[in-house]
């Protein structure tokens, strides 16, 4: 997303230094992998071992806010990270398809438990807006995210001018 090619460097201090772009700094274990399309085949010992590496060895420096993307679902990374650091809350991203909606409302549940805060719940791709037109097409339907958001009782964050 960022179009980041290049490899992080090591610090002298041999902490791996983030690569900058667009004034965030940016950490990815694609970064590591030799191409774009090596699969990461890894059990749960070795994705808590890759994010505490992250969260301890990266040289972060002074940061507003430390932004951490995981994949859908509920878990060994979801629990690492529920474990290791304090949280100021989780943002639910999910799509308006119902097998999403279902991973969203786990995710939901999990944060819950783990007495992490539910910031809200986001709705992507939901629709796009053809640029020779003008016309919105719904393509995976329109509006599960916000009727889950308000059946779960959390924050809905719009990203729809309408």
């Amino acid at each position: 997303m960022f179009g980041i090619h290049e490899q992080p460097q090591l610090s002298p201090e041999r902490k791996i230094l983030p690569i900058e772009k667009y004034g965030v700094k940016v950490m990815s274990i694609g970064f590591l992998l030799p191409d774009q399309d090596t699969a990461m085949i890894w059990r749960g010992p070795m994705v808590h071992s890759a994010i505490q590496n992250f969260l301890r060895d990266v040289e972060w420096g002074e940061l507003d806010y430390l932004v951490i993307d995981l994949p859908p679902g509920t878990g060994d990374a979801h629990l690492t990270i529920t474990q290791s650091i304090p949280l100021s809350g989780a943002i639910i991203v999910t799509t308006p398809q119902d097998v999403a909606l279902v991973d969203a409302r786990k995710a939901v549940t999990m944060f819950r438990k783990t007495n992490t805060p539910i910031l809200g719940i986001v709705e992507n791709m939901s629709y796009f807006i053809a640029p020779d037109t003008g016309k919105r097409y719904d393509l995976f339907r329109h509006g599960g995210g916000r009727k889950t958001a308000e059946m779960l009782g959390v924050p809905f964050f719009r990203g729809d001018p309408n």
